[in-house]
């Protein structure tokens, strides 16, 4: 396989880098799957300061749109909001968590909703998407009175996922590598 057939020639000079970064996504990946409390909390500090840097952005892009512009205050009130609940996340980390735990009960409801909705108005794959609808409204209900269960299971997604994709950029690099 040629350089060419996986991206520009630049990318594949740069596979060490690809490289180091799939390792780096492994580590974090295997710290979320160990320290599953650790994760949740330093994941609700991540949205804290990503709501911060959310509201400073909001606020700073209204204040330089025309005076008298339609909606210019609301965006400013929304982006002050934002800038206050992500301090108020950041000291108080345990909202962060309340609040990606509701996050993920609200994608398994609506998940489930949306699949038991497109196997009513589909024959097509119809089982499945009834299967996968019950199942998401099934863990719904479980997390939602196993709240212990659902901060686990954001952590188990969050190690899994850096996991996946620490383990596809390794293997990306080693491709790049052997195409040089």
């Amino acid at each position: 396989m040629t350089s060419s057939t996986i991206g520009p020639p630049d990318v594949a000079k740069r596979w060490g880098w690809i490289l180091a970064d799939g390792i780096l996504g492994v580590i974090v990946g295997l710290f979320a799957l160990l320290f599953p409390t650790a994760t949740v909390i330093l994941l609700a500090l991540f949205l804290g300061f990503g709501l911060v840097i959310s509201g400073i952005i909001e606020t700073t892009t209204a204040l330089r749109v025309q005076h008298g512009a339609p909606g210019r205050w609301w965006v400013i009130i929304f982006g002050i909001i934002t800038v206050l609940a992500g301090i108020f996340v950041i000291f108080h980390p345990g909202t962060g968590v309340v609040i990606l735990v509701v996050g993920l009960l609200l994608w398994f409801l609506f998940a489930g909703i949306n699949d038991l909705f497109v196997a009513s108005r589909s024959a097509e794959h119809r089982g499945w998407n009834i299967a996968m609808g019950v199942l998401a409204l099934l863990a719904f209900v479980i997390l939602l009175f196993n709240l212990a269960a659902a901060i686990g299971t954001v952590a188990l997604l969050a190690g899994l996922g850096f996991l996946l994709r620490g383990a596809s950029e390794i293997g990306l690099a080693l491709s790049l590598r052997r195409s040089r």
